[in-house]
């Protein structure tokens, strides 16, 4: 198949493309340079991809030329709604309706689309275990705690995470890193982070190196009550064989096993327990983590997901 992204994030070059094999062709195209739609024109004509492919927001400011433009070539589109649920009826929902086939990692969101009579599956994130992988530790990184999210509370029960998993680790008695956007710094909720907390914006490509210094590694979610989704981390995190900790989710509890594979957290209280307790027994993180590894390997890669949905691509 020849594949075009129309997008180069990371979550897409460094993830979602091992999925495809070594007979497939990707390239990427992403519609946010100012050239886009003759880029995009020319290739159409001259390298003829099978599909398109989308995430998120990427297409969100360019839709109304970028569907025209796929229809007159008649390339299908596959997005992938990785923002299902929160934010299924603003962009989801919208973006969807210029689609072949919509992906998402929210399964309540199934019926949604069918009653839009969009065609849809669930496809949820996953890790690459060519990448997401343990390394060498790096003094750069090295911490009891280590958070990678950036700071954003548009979603409530992200906030939520944060007074639950956050919060009552950053009063001094741990030594803990914080790495993501300028938001932690200054926001409009006054939540933030003094400069021996936040350590500034993480390259994607050592986030395996961060993972792998951390004695813990912690976890937040924009939503809890979905059945399925849950944070990209999560996977990224358990496939790079780091203790993860996160607060309880639906998903987090239907998907993985608590003190198996990961362990959450329901209340500050708890969070402070669970971080003294099992900073003090580093066999059972490295036991944990490894089993956490080991069920990300064996059920949650993107040459799973790939697999699941590649028939149905290929007669696309």
């Amino acid at each position: 198949m020849k594949i075009l992204f129309l997008n180069d994030s990371s979550l897409l070059s460094y993830g979602l493309a091992s999925g495809f094999s070594s007979v497939d062709e990707i390239r990427y195209l992403p519609v946010r340079l100012p050239d886009w739609e003759d880029r995009l024109t020319d290739l159409l004509k001259i390298w003829k991809p099978n599909f398109a492919f989308a995430d998120g927001v990427s297409i969100s400011t360019v839709f109304g030329k970028l569907f025209p433009l796929l229809r007159r070539h008649s390339l299908p589109l596959i997005y992938w709604a990785i923002d299902d649920p929160p934010d299924w009826r603003l962009m989801s929902r919208p973006l969807a309706r210029g689609a072949s086939l919509v992906l998402t990692p929210a399964q309540e969101c199934l019926p949604l689309y069918q009653r839009e009579k969009l065609r849809a599956l669930y496809f949820h994130f996953a890790c690459n275990p060519a990448f997401h992988h343990p390394t060498k530790p790096s003094p750069a990184y090295t911490c009891d705690l280590l958070l990678v999210a950036n700071y954003y509370t548009a979603y409530p029960q992200r906030r939520l995470g944060i007074e639950t998993i956050l919060t009552p680790l950053r009063k001094g008695q741990f030594h803990l890193k914080v790495f993501g956007n300028e938001n932690w710094l200054a926001n409009k909720d006054n939540y933030t982070l003094p400069p021996e907390i936040y350590q500034g914006y993480l390259p994607y490509e050592q986030l395996p190196c961060a993972y792998s210094s951390a004695k813990i590694v912690l976890g937040l979610h924009s939503v809890i009550d979905s059945p399925t989704m849950m944070s990209m981390r999560t996977f990224e995190a358990l496939g790079s064989q780091a203790f993860f900790l996160t607060h309880w989710s639906l998903a987090i509890e239907n998907i993985f096993k608590n003190h198996v594979h990961l362990v959450w957290s329901r209340h500050p209280d708890e969070t402070l327990e669970l971080v003294r307790f099992y900073l003090s027994r580093e066999d059972l993180r490295r036991k944990i983590a490894r089993q956490g590894q080991e069920e990300v390997y064996l059920k949650h890669t993107y040459q799973n997901r790939i697999k699941s949905v590649r028939t149905l691509l290929e007669k696309l």
